[in-house]
């Protein structure tokens, strides 16, 4: 049997069947990236039968034998993650886009685009992601467990950490994610904070160590919360109608609706003045509901700077 490792989709469409080797794919990334699969899920992504499912897993085994094996308690093929290694390429920026946007085989074949198109800049990203960082992160949402880490945090704190990863976010092209951190040293500390996965290091899963009920139930992940904005009264009557163009909106006032957790992004990004000074020729936006949001955590010392 020939053997593969880290190969583009269509070298394994040239041995086997496009459908069958689209299945194998998608099971080398939900081990990858979320530490498991089971035969229901394959059947479910691709309406096949149980003895098709089957056979993919026992053909992906054989193809990796180094990369899972079965638990006998829930019958999921599981990562061997000390031996793992790919049997397709897929990038980070791929992975975490089929993770979002569900898996399509077009992000993995090398293709021709349907028109002339180019990049300014090909070797600029927005970030580099490693994939060992990531991958600790996606399986530890998927498994509810948690990650020993370093993180390149602005404050300079530089400690290993202990997160309880919850969910990933984007906020323009760059990745993110939200955790629990649980700082033993200082336990007031603790708390629920966002991450950008670039600035993670040295991340390892911890399956010794559980979230308590609190470490999991994160209210402003939850919550939503609406900034009403306005434009403000400063404003060139040239850049207002500019800003519509590029933001797509109409009239003057209008409303933003977000999780709590990522209220600082938007605001960042509508360049919303929180404290309505009129002097700050940077920002666009006034808001008119300031009362309703000094509770949401990221914005709260936002308002304390303008009460001291």
């Amino acid at each position: 049997m020939t053997m593969f490792h880290d190969v583009h989709l269509e070298l394994l469409v040239d041995a086997y069947s496009l459908p069958q080797a689209e299945r194998l794919a998608y099971i080398d990334l939900c081990i990858r990236y979320l530490g498991s699969i089971s035969r229901a899920e394959i059947m479910a992504e691709f309406k096949v039968a149980q003895a098709a499912a089957s056979k993919d897993l026992a053909l992906y085994r054989e193809l990796k034998p180094d990369n899972c094996s079965i638990d006998t308690a829930t019958k999921r093929t599981v990562i061997l993650a000390d031996s793992y290694t790919p049997l397709i390429r897929i990038g980070v920026h791929t992975a975490l886009n089929l993770i979002q946007y569900g898996f399509t085989r077009s992000e993995l074949m090398q293709k021709r685009p349907m028109l002339p198109i180019d990049e300014v800049d090909p070797l600029y990203q927005p970030e580099r992601l490693k994939e060992e960082q990531v991958a600790a992160v996606t399986r530890a949402i998927k498994g509810q467990c948690a990650i020993r880490c370093s993180y390149g945090s602005k404050s300079g704190d530089h400690r290993e950490r202990i997160l309880f990863p919850l969910a990933l976010f984007v906020d323009r092209k760059n990745w993110y994610f939200r955790a629990y951190d649980r700082n033993e040293e200082q336990p007031q500390r603790s708390g629920f904070k966002n991450f950008k996965l670039s600035r993670l290091f040295d991340a390892h899963l911890d399956t010794t160590i559980s979230p308590t009920l609190a470490e999991k139930t994160d209210r402003e992940w939850d919550e939503e919360v609406t900034f009403i904005i306005e434009f403000k009264k400063n404003l060139p009557k040239e850049t207002i109608n500019e800003i519509s163009r590029e933001f797509s909106i109409n009239g003057n006032v209008h409303s933003v609706t977000c999780r709590a957790a990522l209220a600082c992004y938007v605001k960042t990004n509508w360049k919303i003045d929180l404290v309505n000074d009129e002097n700050n020729k940077w920002l666009y936006f006034d808001v008119l509901n300031a009362e309703a949001l000094q509770d949401v955590q990221c914005l709260a010392p936002l308002f304390e700077q303008k009460n001291s």
